[in-house]
């Protein structure tokens, strides 16, 4: 860490480094304070507006400090529009996330533990990855840094469960001590904000808090049953200029853009159906402005630092007022007046509260996928599943009735229960997982005293090609590849590992190649299998969430109904006091203006 003599020796290393590096003519409000914060090695948690410039609060700092920044961040586009922007300023940054392979991966960790790396972003899920959390001793991290916190409360927006895990990797740094920890979100209310600090543990910490206000955001809800010819009214009005309009489903973005690209409109869909590469060109061309009207679903708009927009239009009304704050806010980032508009009727509640649902496993649900995955790997009740379970969805799916919840939420609540754990690190990339029971020496034995040639071709042929870490964990084996490096007979090898897994020698998963559409859970089933009676899976937790949620939703329509200030509504709900009665640019305000 710096002292604060090292901050301000030799002139200012920050106004330098902003100017000659990030080619910016100045600090925006707090982001200097949150940045020395975190280079005196102090936790910090910074709340900022979207377009608040948060990322500077650790990317600055990343080039002065020595070694290696770690950013936990939830979304590999985001990542990699962080990468390329860092790239283009010259400060070398890599991400790792699971549209590379096992090797990639693993040849960029080595890259960071060579110094050639200064900012490493990974997905909180990386951290779940035993080789990763083992190779955390070995990288010089100097400071971790955690985007969209909120994501760590259950009472937040988005939230998510691996956030809850990342506490657990603090041992695995070097030395067994975590890094200062500065922590980053554009929405968290009071109670969010309890749980940021309380959950990650941070410690005699800094609050930079910018506060939500956005003087030139205009907000207003029109309501409206024909939705659509509002969009093309509000466009046609802003001829020539950058346009978000956020829709709930995918279909509906796909059905929007597809009648405005009709109408004559320079418009594009996004959403996370549409393959990884369309995305990025997609999101390229609306940042370039060679598309001019972006339909998308939520998964657009993070890390997209676009400031001429001068609409965000939603089609359909949001789950909570942190989702449309941060949407909302992706308008007029370049302090020009611009407009957040939602339209509204009375059926949109109906939508919302069937994603909540989606998303909300009830404690019937989650005991039904326990029971099917112990079924599935045949344990019996009192007894314990040992080693790795590698399960297709569908294969669960079968066996119990249809839940309303997606299952990789049902999945994530038994993870949260501490009844499975889930390795992310183990990927589907059409290679096995080996590892080996016994010694060398009997493997040895066994060679040497087995009657059968195929059996000692295979034992040798494991002992040359797997690396020696496989006697202590599982590791990865390209099975082609070692049949055709040692020229064996396919057949024979499969009914040879089969014989020497029997003799209790090797513990051997075959590479499941799942069919399209199919997800595949590689998981622990971490204690003896109980009966449903006396099976805890946080029932009480699950439903305090679904609660909460649909608090969130009640906040969202009270917002779309209420004939209120505005701005005013929204900066109560992150617990600030206007300061003054009306904002003046609203629908609201303007409304009462024109009619005083």
């Amino acid at each position: 860490m710096l002292s604060e003599s090292d901050l301000f020796s030799n002139g200012d290393p920050l106004d330098r480094t902003l100017k000659e590096c990030f080619h910016l003519p100045g600090f925006r409000p707090h982001q200097r304070e949150a940045i020395e914060s975190v280079l005196v090695g102090r936790d910090t948690l910074v709340i900022m507006p979207t377009g608040g410039g948060k990322s500077l609060c650790y990317q600055l700092p990343a080039t002065l400090l020595p070694g290696i920044t770690l950013v936990i961040s939830p979304l590999i586009a985001l990542m990699k529009d962080q990468v390329d922007r860092l790239r283009k300023l010259g400060i070398s940054a890599v991400a790792l996330n699971s549209t590379l392979s096992y090797a990639e991966n693993r040849a960029l960790v080595r890259s960071a533990q060579d110094g050639r790396i200064k900012v490493l972003f990974a997905a909180p899920e990386r951290l779940e990855s035993h080789p990763f959390k083992e190779e955390l001793a070995y990288l010089p991290i100097s400071l971790l840094a955690i985007d969209e916190a909120h994501c760590i409360s259950q009472w937040g927006h988005d939230f998510r469960t691996s956030y809850r895990r990342i506490p657990e990797v603090y041992s695995h740094f070097a030395n067994g001590k975590r890094p200062p920890i500065v922590a980053l979100t554009a929405t968290a209310t009071p109670d969010v904000r309890e749980d940021i600090v309380q959950l990650l543990g941070l410690q005699n910490h800094a609050e930079v808090i910018t506060g939500f206000e956005r003087p030139n955001l205009g907000y207003g809800v029109i309501r409206e049953s024909d939705k659509d010819a509002r969009v093309k009214d509000i466009i046609r009005s802003l001829p020539d200029s950058s346009v978000i309009v956020y829709a709930a489903t995918r279909k509906s973005v796909d059905r929007i853009a597809s009648w405005l690209k009709k109408d004559g409109c320079l418009a594009e869909a996004y959403h996370a159906g549409a393959p990884l590469p369309l995305r990025r060109q997609v999101q390229e061309r609306f940042q370039s402005g060679r598309t001019k009207v972006m339909i998308a679903t939520s998964a657009f708009g993070m890390g997209v630092d676009k400031p001429d927009v001068r609409a965000v239009i939603h089609y359909d009304i949001p789950g909570s007022l942190e989702a449309y704050y941060q949407e909302a806010g992706r308008a007029g980032r370049d302090g020009e007046r611009a407009n957040a508009v939602l339209i509204y009727n009375e059926g949109d509640r109906t939508l919302q509260e069937s994603l909540i649902r989606s998303n909300s496993p009830t404690e019937e649900e989650v005991k039904s996928v326990y029971t099917a995955l112990h079924e599935i790997a045949g344990t019996a009740v009192g007894s314990v599943f040992q080693g790795v379970l590698t399960v297709p969805s569908d294969q669960v799916l079968t066996r119990i009735v249809r839940p309303r919840a997606g299952l990789e939420q049902i999945i994530e609540a038994l993870v949260s229960a501490g009844h499975v754990k889930r390795h992310r690190g183990l990927s589907n990339d059409g290679r096995s997982r080996i590892r080996f029971i016994a010694t060398r020496a009997r493997l040895d034995e066994v060679s040497y005293k087995s009657a059968s040639r195929s059996v000692k071709q295979t034992i040798s042929a494991l002992l040359r090609t797997v690396d020696s870490e496989a006697f202590e964990r599982d590791v990865f084996v390209d099975e082609e590849a070692l049949i055709e490096r040692h020229n064996l007979d396919a057949e024979e090898f499969k009914i040879a590992i089969r014989t020497i897994e029997g003799l209790g020698l090797v513990r051997f998963s075959p590479a499941l190649r799942a069919r399209a559409g199919t997800e595949v859970f590689q998981l622990s089933l971490v204690a003896e299998r109980m009966p449903i009676k006396y099976l805890d899976v946080g029932g009480a937790a699950l439903q305090a969430r679904y609660e909460a949620n649909m608090a969130r939703l009640d906040a969202m329509v009270s917002y779309a109904t209420a004939w209120e200030c505005r701005r005013n509504m929204i900066l109560r709900y992150f617990g600030e006091h206007p300061l003054t009665a009306r904002c003046g640019i609203c629908d609201v305000c303007s409304a009462r203006e024109v009619s005083a």
